[in-house]
């Protein structure tokens, strides 16, 4: 990742997609915690990572980075309930609400991310799998989905999990929290 971080530095406009492409729904996430409206998350989030990519030359480290483009986010969603002129109370209980939430959803996000990257490192078949038990599905309909056998459903998301876990061994206190 510190790599990127001095390629767009140096005006690497693919090393910038790439981080666009990772950090564009994360954002967007995490500004509809606070902003009930997708057009204007993807705005924010839009707008978050320009302002990163103008002041790039400025950024040695991607905690930084990180760190601009989460705050730039949180910022833009603050100017909107502004503008949305609503009452002082309820402005300064979206400020503390914002502040108690800011951390949290930095961090549920950052995990999002590191799950979504090891679970698109999986080989396609387990890839798959682990794809249709996140959205609900069981192992019959997944093997009738994929024309598999049952017992190759449960060979594929057992070695799968026992991959993520390899993979995500040092992030693992954060899945926890979540």
């Amino acid at each position: 990742m510190q790599n990127i971080v001095l390629a767009i530095g140096n005006g690497d406009k693919h090393a910038f997609k790439e981080f666009f492409e990772d950090y564009f729904p994360i954002l967007c996430a995490f500004s509809f915690k606070y902003i009930k409206d997708e057009e204007q998350c993807k705005d924010i989030a839009q707008e978050a990572l320009l302002t990163y990519w103008e002041k790039r030359a400025e950024f040695d480290s991607i905690y930084k980075v990180k760190s601009f483009v989460y705050m730039v986010a949180r910022n833009r969603c603050l100017n909107i309930i502004k503008r949305m002129q609503v009452g002082a109370n309820y402005l300064q209980e979206a400020k503390n609400e914002l502040e108690f939430f800011f951390e949290e959803n930095i961090i549920e996000q950052e995990t999002f991310l590191m799950v979504r990257k090891a679970i698109e490192a999986l080989p396609p078949q387990m890839r798959t799998v682990i794809s249709y038990s996140m959205e609900g599905l069981k192992k019959p309909q997944i093997a009738a989905e994929m024309g598999i056998a049952e017992g190759t459903v449960h060979s594929l998301k057992k070695t799968a999990y026992k991959k993520l876990r390899e993979q995500l061994q040092g992030h693992f206190y954060l899945l926890l929290l979540y």
